[in-house]
Order: C-alpha cells, then sequence, then structure tokens
C-alpha cells in the first residue's frame, strides 16, 4: 500500500472529550471559589490569606460540592444542546442555593459567611457555562471533528449514520461509506455517499483524512477486507465496531444488531460480577433503604390523609411483578389512581395523561413519593435501589413475544430508580418499551458502583426537579 500524507488532525474520542470537559470543570470551579472568596474578602475589607489560614478546606468543599452537583452532566451525547445546559446548570445553582440553607440554619454561626457563597454560586455558574460553550464550540470547528468513514451500508450501516447526525452532529462527520453491493454505489445515506466497494478503502482513508472506521457489517468478513482493514489500523486508522459506538454517543444499545452471543456474555459477565461490588451494593441498599422508611414513617399521615380525602380506597396499592430470574413478588406503591382502575381484569399500560389517575396521585408521581413504599421491597432484598424497573408478568409476556431478549432484563435484580427510568418517560407502548430495554440493556453491560451513584444522583434532580412521571 502506498503511503500517502495526511494532514494532522485534532480530533479526540467521546471519552477523551468527556475527561477534557471534566477537567475544564475542576479549574473553572477552582477558579469560581477563588473569585468568590476575594470577592467577599475585598468587600468585607479583610485579608485573603488570613481567611484562608483559618478555613482553606472551603476552597476544596466549595467545588467539589459543585462538581458533584453536576455528575449527572458529563453524557456527550447531551452537550451540544444548550437549553439543556443552561437548565442543567441553573437546577445546580437552586440545589447548591437550598443545601447551603441548610447548612446555614443548622451549623455553627460563621462557618462560612453568605455572601461568599452566593458569589461562588453565580461564579460557578457563569463560568460553567462559558465553558461548555466554548467546548461544545471547539469541538464543532473542521479540525477537530471526527470524519468517519463507515463499512457496509446496510441497516447497521444506516442506523450508525442517523444516530452519529441525531445525537454528535456537532463532533462527527460521516464522509463516506463503504460496501461491496455495485447497485449502492453513487447512492447517498444521511448525505454521506456510498463511494465504492472494498478495494476502495485504503485510498479514501487517505484522500477524504479520516481519523475512524466504523465496521457496520452483520456476519462475517471476508478474507481480503479484513487484510484491507488490518492495513488501515496498522497504519493508526481507529477501528470501531458499530454497537460499540453507538453504546458511546447514545448511552443505550442498539437492540436490533443485538445477537445470541451478546445475551449469553451478560449472563456469563453477571456470574462473574465482583464480589466486592455486590457487598457495597447491598450495604447501601439497606442503609439507604432505612432512611428512605425513617422519612416514609414522617410523611406517611400527610400523604395517607390526602389520598383518602380525595379518593375512598387503600392507601397503598399492591401488584405483582417479575423479580431477577422471574421470580414473582408483591410491590408496594402509594395509590395514585382511583379505586378498581382496571376494573374489567386486563392490565393497562399507564399513560402521561391517564384519566385514572388521580389529582393527588399526579403529585406523587411527579414528586416519585408514589414509589417510596418500594423502600420496604428493597429492604427485604426483592429489589435494588438501581436496576431495571420490575414489569408485571401479563405484560412481560406480551413484550417477550414482541421484542427480541426483553427477558435479559431479568439478569440482574429490579431497581427503585435506574438507568432508563432516568432518561426515558412513561413507557405506553411496546415501541416505547423497546426503547427503555436498549437503556436497561447498556445499564446491565456497564453496570458498576460509580454508574449506580450516579444513576441515584440523576434520580435526586428528577426527584427535587418534579420531572418525574
Amino acid at each position: 500500500m502506498t503511503t500517502l500524507s495526511r494532514p494532522l488532525r485534532w480530533s479526540l474520542s467521546v471519552t477523551e472529550r468527556r475527561a477534557l470537559l471534566i477537567f475544564g470543570d475542576v479549574v473553572v470551579t477552582l477558579a469560581a471559589a477563588m473569585l468568590a472568596l476575594w470577592l467577599w474578602t475585598f468587600t468585607a475589607q479583610q485579608s485573603l490569606t488570613e481567611f484562608l489560614q483559618l478555613r482553606w478546606p472551603w476552597l476544596v468543599f466549595l467545588p467539589a460540592a459543585w462538581l458533584a452537583l453536576n455528575l449527572g452532566s458529563y453524557e456527550l451525547y447531551h452537550l451540544p444542546r444548550p437549553a439543556k445546559a443552561l437548565r442543567d446548570m441553573l437546577t445546580s445553582a437552586g440545589l447548591a442555593s437550598g443545601l447551603y440553607l441548610i447548612v446555614y440554619f443548622f451549623a455553627p454561626r460563621d462557618l462560612l459567611p453568605r455572601l461568599a457563597v452566593f458569589y461562588f454560586i453565580i461564579a460557578a455558574a457563569v463560568l460553567g457555562l462559558s465553558w461548555r460553550w466554548l467546548h461544545a464550540r471547539l469541538f464543532s470547528l473542521a479540525q477537530f471533528r471526527r470524519r468517519v468513514l463507515v463499512v457496509g451500508a446496510g441497516r447497521a450501516g444506516r442506523e450508525i449514520i442517523h444516530a452519529l447526525q441525531e445525537f454528535q452532529p456537532e463532533q462527527y462527520i460521516v464522509v463516506g461509506i463503504i460496501d461491496d453491493n455495485p447497485r449502492k454505489h453513487r447512492t447517498t445515506i444521511g448525505n454521506a455517499p456510498v463511494i465504492g466497494g472494498y478495494e476502495r478503502l485504503p485510498l479514501a482513508v487517505e484522500t477524504l483524512n479520516v481519523s475512524e472506521i466504523v465496521l457496520a457489517i452483520n456476519g462475517d468478513i471476508e478474507g481480503h477486507t479484513f487484510q484491507t482493514l488490518l492495513d488501515c489500523r496498522a497504519r493508526g486508522v481507529p477501528i470501531v465496531r458499530m454497537t460499540s459506538l453507538y453504546e458511546e454517543i447514545t448511552g443505550r444499545v442498539p437492540l436490533d444488531h443485538l445477537n445470541a452471543d451478546w445475551v449469553i456474555a451478560a449472563y456469563m459477565d453477571e456470574s462473574r460480577t465482583r464480589l466486592t461490588y455486590l457487598l457495597i451494593k447491598r450495604f447501601l441498599d439497606i442503609a439507604l433503604a432505612l432512611i428512605g422508611l425513617a422519612l416514609l414513617a414522617v410523611l406517611l399521615p400527610f400523604i395517607a390523609l390526602l389520598i383518602r380525602l380525595e379518593s375512598p380506597g387503600p392507601v397503598f396499592y399492591r401488584q405483582t411483578r417479575l423479580g431477577r430470574g422471574g421470580r414473582p413478588f408483591t410491590l408496594y406503591k402509594f395509590r395514585s389512581m382511583v379505586t378498581n382502575a382496571e376494573a374489567d381484569g386486563k392490565a393497562r399500560w399507564a399513560t402521561s395523561d391517564d384519566d385514572r389517575v388521580t389529582k393527588v396521585g399526579a403529585f406523587l408521581r411527579r414528586s416519585r413519593l408514589d414509589e417510596a413504599p418500594q423502600f420496604w421491597n428493597v429492604l427485604r432484598g426483592e429489589m435494588s435501589l438501581v436496576g431495571p424497573r420490575p414489569e408485571r408478568p401479563e405484560f412481560i409476556e406480551e413484550l417477550e413475544r414482541e421484542i427480541p431478549f426483553y427477558r435479559a432484563r431479568l439478569i440482574v435484580q429490579p431497581g427503585l430508580t435506574g438507568w432508563a427510568q432516568v432518561n426515558y418517560g412513561y413507557t405506553s407502548t411496546i415501541a416505547d418499551a423497546a426503547i427503555k430495554l436498549q437503556w436497561d440493556l447498556y445499564y446491565i453491560k456497564h453496570r458498576s458502583l460509580w454508574f449506580d451513584l450516579l444513576i441515584l444522583w440523576r434520580t435526586v434532580r428528577v426527584v427535587l426537579g418534579f420531572k418525574g412521571t
């Protein structure tokens, strides 16, 4: 293969861009803390040096607390949307203000001047938004965008092209498609041209200045094609499978392109899950379930009174769900619908505008308080804090017939909250269930203590923002 010169590019992977974003957040948050403390000492006519000598831990605590509040904002497929970045930053500022009010009223006096915290929240929000805008603008420049060549113009190729254009239009550009089918040559998929067969691959990599090859081929790869791909890889061009890139840019798995091997591997990985992770996860389940039940005991009389005043009937609602391995258990909720919502005995999907939901029930759903009794299920070990939401047997039987690998959700323990719950709304159709399954399978594949903590924090933001469904 002849060697052609390739212009220098500064394209970074999603992981590298996320690392750069986090590093920038740390820098601007530290700068915001220093600016806030300097402003307070300047207006209060005190020495910043003397203040830091006495209260230097605040220089660490304030940035750390702010970064923790923004844990849920590091999914890069959300970054190009300025409205969401602004909404997340305002939510963080509101949460930070509320937390400080709690600290101010219950902590010793003069722990930290109120104006210093006020200055910090404003500075951190402004500098954080500015850094996110700069980060998004930087990687939308031509020299920073990853130039992708897709190998395969079939269904997998079309899906990854559409995903790139939907989730990462500012960071990726599909420069061409390689496919051996001559009938597809000189056609386009999502404005990307099919430029020829595999013999064109080496030259296309050079002339189109490709920074990444996406392998979107279902089935076996022929020998000469495999060798051509190896040659490109040996020359420094990364090659990534369509399924891996799809997961990276969307946070879910491409359900239509999974095979039986994926499910078998998931079962094997589950059996080899680290004991340390399982023990810590169970400890967190028990500890937080006890705290949740204690808070529930305080709220129970008020919630019960509101439910009974609006709609006669039981306060709690019991329903059979399937847990890990398909074992049935009784799930507890506060009743949010009218009594006998399924009087005909037929299971019905709940919808966002369900006319069976009472006014009190709508509030309980928006605040997620209707799920609070499930802390008892968590304490009993029937559920975990984090996992796929448990489903009714009637629905699972139907969904298994319609959606491939749906039963794979039962590999792990169901959860009070989950990756699908914080990313998607109501499941009212089979199509919705298929989309939520993509999120659930992503969690099953990538679950870890860090991932669980991220989901829990995202759930806290949903609850405090009344974004429940």
